[in-house]
């Protein structure tokens, strides 16, 4: 069985860069990169984009869509994006707290009063904030073990948010996996945060990031889950290693592809690379207090660290006057790869995804986006 994951941010990754700027254009640079880490990292396929000041001064997709056909990929492409999901998740929960239908620092026995004497004593007082940055003390559900006991208990059928409930019970029933304040990585606590805004406003999760984040934002080819047909090749496969380290493409129709659609909350979003660069913009925006989706405040409390280096669905490096200075996150269901960092200092946007989620793609996202970072120069 493979491994299904949802990666934690690269947070070795966070260094201030120091190389001098390079002479070729910002295309040719992410071209050239591009091309180079993809056959040295044997990788199916690669695409990126850099903005900055608002332009897009650089963008490329290269490869093929599935490993042993011969469709290539295009900028209009839908790409995994894994947990970088959770960035939106909690972007959805913010404006729900802005409406008064949540509170961050509402706690799990009053989002659940119906069964808070049920709940272990430690984890009724955690806070929907708690769980936005990993410090409730949930189970991390990033190995197969976890994410079959998960499975098991929110059993089967089409209502997704029937199963979300279940396990929200289940597991704010259960004894802290870890303590309650300390950092610790949890797709569980996602797929509670989900659960919570599913119970307040009788609509699915999937309908609330819909109807609150991608259609605000214009984000119309957004969506959740592979992004290829069953059968088809009309958009990326996901590729799985295979003993002896070849990548095998992944019919969306396989059994594994993808996660559940439980971890929904956690990490199930697919979109184009403009697609996402317009949810980028506005949390950019909104660091600059322009954005569009929330107030100037609410961003602040979404980009502010809990727990350094996590706020609540972001990793952020703060500078001096208290606002950030990188926002980043990586996201993987163990067949794909995406990174996403924003720069506010530099009004800068890199978005790097890759059709594949094994060790070399891992080393290919900080092979391509070292040379951009030296170029930025972020942290001058």
């Amino acid at each position: 069985m493979p491994l299904r994951i949802l990666l934690a941010i690269a947070l070795t990754t966070l260094a201030t860069p120091a190389l001098a700027a390079p002479e070729e254009s910002w295309q040719a640079l992410l071209e050239r990169t591009v091309a180079e880490t993809r056959a040295r990292n044997a990788l199916p396929a690669v695409a990126a984009l850099v903005q900055i000041d608002g332009r897009i001064v650089a963008e490329t997709a290269q490869g093929l869509r599935a490993a042993g056909y011969p469709e290539g990929v295009t900028l209009d492409d839908r790409w995994h994006i894994g947990s970088d999901t959770k960035a939106m998740t909690a972007t959805m929960i913010a404006r729900l707290v802005e409406r008064g239908l949540l509170g961050f620092d509402e706690t799990m026995g009053e989002a659940f009063p119906d069964w808070a004497a049920t709940m272990a004593p430690e984890l009724r007082k955690v806070t929907i904030a708690q769980l936005l940055s990993h410090t409730a003390g949930l189970l991390p559900v990033t190995e197969d073990k976890d994410l079959d006991a998960v499975l098991a208990i929110a059993g089967t059928g089409a209502d997704l948010r029937a199963q979300r409930a279940r396990v929200a019970r289940a597991y704010l029933s259960r004894p802290p996996a870890s303590a309650v304040g300390a950092f610790a990585y949890s797709n569980l606590g996602y797929v509670i945060a989900g659960a919570i805004a599913e119970a307040r406003t009788g609509k699915s999760w999937e309908e609330l990031v819909a109807t609150e984040v991608f259609e605000p934002l214009g984000m119309m080819h957004s969506g959740f889950g592979n992004p290829a047909l069953p059968h088809a090749h009309d958009q990326p496969w996901g590729h799985e290693e295979v003993p002896g380290g070849k990548l095998v493409a992944l019919d969306p129709a396989t059994p594994g592809s993808d996660n559940p659609g439980l971890i929904g909350p956690a990490g199930l979003v697919s979109l184009p690379l403009h697609d996402w660069l317009l949810f980028a913009q506005d949390q950019l925006d909104g660091v600059h207090g322009r954005g569009k989706l929330l107030k100037p405040a609410t961003y602040a409390r979404l980009h502010s660290a809990v727990v350094p280096p996590y706020s609540l669905g972001w990793g952020v490096k703060t500078g001096a006057d208290g606002k950030p200075e990188l926002l980043t996150h990586s996201g993987s269901n163990g067949h794909w790869l995406a990174d996403i960092r924003i720069m506010p200092r530099r009004n800068a946007i890199t978005l790097l995804v890759i059709n594949a989620g094994n060790e070399a793609a891992n080393k290919a996202i900080v092979e391509i986006g070292r040379p951009l970072r030296d170029r930025l120069h972020p942290f001058d």
